[in-house]
């Protein structure tokens, strides 16, 4: 295997493939915290979470795709670059990923680990489902494998390249730049540094670079909220200070080893731990060990919140299969690539093509739908993304929000907008709605919501709506959305209805 260019082409046409296959949904800030202020800056409407307006958010991953829209219009793609120019951008960062990988195992640990840490990147579900999409996550795993390949981990080594490790810091700063949680690992990576060489040069280099990277985003920042803003402090002061997080939910302190890691890995889960075990005493193992109970203190936990950190168990999994000879073997080598693919490929095929398509499909049905002059969407707040894919500025639309509580409201006793009508629809929709037969636009002074022209719901909600609109609004659109779903309010497929009166 050589790390070419047509290595890299071929890479990329993989991913160009994973990224503009994708058909389905798995989490908002993939489009509501990347696309969506993305889209209002260069359209100038869509929808801003509280984050926007309280400052908690950088501009600095948006521009990225607000650079793709601004190219799309001198263009004049339409739709096509729309919906796929920030799917292509995100797989060029996927690719870079795929390759940095190549080069950091067979720079650190030789050519057989980084032949099997390829075949595991490339036959990752969990890879395949995610490094496409667009979350600060998956750009923050790109810097992250870039920035190691020029730092220096080996233990051994008592002197440094001191322009490699400015630059492993300058990408350190960036990716702390799109999430301040990445600072984690490098806080780590840089006092074993400083520990080993008995030196403070990396300190002064990290802060001599962290300072321009740091600046250069505060002047975006101050441009784009008009004032003086450091989300960073934000950030700290919501998910640490004050611990609103808890509103997004909780989990139990193992979630990341018993449930996060088999997720991201499945098949190599075993060989995960046996390989973390073989390099205990290795600074790559040491950084994860420390980032992934630091992160299991805190109680809001997500599976993407250690993403970032996928290639490096990859690795860590390739040493593993290296000291179990499995490679060693032609049979066991192809017996073990084919477990890989009978195991990855059904869930990559179900998780990336069929499981919560619907909440994709109803927005190219709106966009694509001239007769929708309005449109509701009575679902979870952020079920679907918003006008990045909708795309009309000509229709008004609404959906059920998930506002957090401020720092003096209990968090426990709390009911946001979606809330609300989940525990009582028909009192939520007879007390923010005006009556059927009486709607029209003067309503909209006295009431929260009107009655759009269309209205979306998941098939969990269908009889309960059909109870509360009578024949008012009919089924016009059905789309397959889940076999199942761990949020009851999600399940079954999703149904547009239009008013019929």
């Amino acid at each position: 295997m050589h790390t070419t260019t047509p290595l890299f082409l071929t890479l990329l046409s993989f991913r160009l493939f994973n990224a503009l296959s994708l058909r389905t949904y798995f989490q908002p800030d993939e489009f509501w915290q990347a696309l969506e202020p993305a889209h209002r800056l260069v359209y100038g409407y869509g929808y801003l979470t509280w984050e926007w307006r309280d400052g908690l958010r950088s501009i600095a991953h948006p521009l990225l795709f607000a650079a793709i829209y601004k190219i799309n219009e001198l263009l004049r793609l339409g739709e096509t670059g729309l919906i796929h120019g920030p799917k292509v951008l995100q797989a060029i960062f996927a690719a870079i990923a795929d390759y940095q990988v190549i080069l950091f195992s067979k720079q650190n640990y030789g050519y057989e680990i980084s032949q099997i840490s390829t075949i595991i990147t490339v036959t990752s579900a969990f890879n395949f489902f995610v490094s496409c999409r667009t979350f600060s996550n998956s750009l923050e795993m790109t810097l992250l494998i870039t920035g190691l390949r020029y730092w220096p981990i080996k233990t051994a080594e008592i002197s440094i390249n001191i322009k490699n490790v400015a630059k492993a810091l300058a990408l350190a700063a960036i990716a702390c730049v799109l999430r301040p949680t990445n600072a984690l690992i490098w806080a780590y990576l840089g006092m074993e540094l400083v520990v080993r060489l008995k030196a403070l040069a990396p300190i002064f280099t990290a802060i001599a670079i962290g300072s321009v990277v740091f600046l250069a985003n505060a002047l975006v920042d101050i441009w784009y909220y008009g004032e003086v803003t450091f989300p960073v402090l934000n950030f700290i002061k919501f998910n640490l200070v004050e611990s609103l997080s808890l509103f997004y939910g909780a989990n139990r302190k193992l979630y990341y080893l018993i449930e996060a890691i088999p997720q991201l890995l499945t098949v190599q889960t075993p060989f995960f731990f046996h390989g973390l075990y073989l390099a205990r005493r290795s600074v790559l193992a040491r950084a994860s060990i420390f980032v992934v109970v630091i992160y299991s203190v805190v109680s809001h936990k997500e599976v993407r919140f250690i993403f970032p950190l996928l290639p490096i168990f990859h690795v860590l999994s390739a040493l593993s299969i290296k000291k179990l000879r499995i490679f060693q073997w032609p049979r066991l080598r192809w017996a073990f690539v084919f477990a890989l693919l009978v195991i990855n490929l059904p869930l990559t095929i179900y998780a990336s093509f069929v499981h919560q398509r619907g909440v994709i499909d109803v927005t190219t049905y709106i966009r694509r739908t001239p007769e929708i002059s309005s449109v509701g969407f009575l679902m979870p707040c952020h079920s679907t993304p918003w006008m990045s894919h909708i795309h009309r500025s000509d229709i008004s639309a609404w959906f059920l929000t998930c506002e957090p509580p401020r720092s003096s409201v209990d968090i426990s006793a709390y009911r946001d907008e979606a809330d609300q009508f989940y525990d009582d629809p028909f009192l939520f929709l007879n007390t923010h709605f005006p009556a059927l037969n009486e709607s029209s636009e003067n309503d909209i002074s006295r009431f929260k919501f009107n009655w759009p022209s269309h209205i979306v719901i998941f098939g969990a909600l269908e009889n309960t709506f059909k109870g509360f609109v009578g024949n008012s609004y009919i089924e016009v659109q059905r789309l397959f959305n889940s076999h199942i779903h761990d949020d009851n309010r999600r399940k079954g497929d999703v149904i547009v209805y239009k008013k019929y009166f």
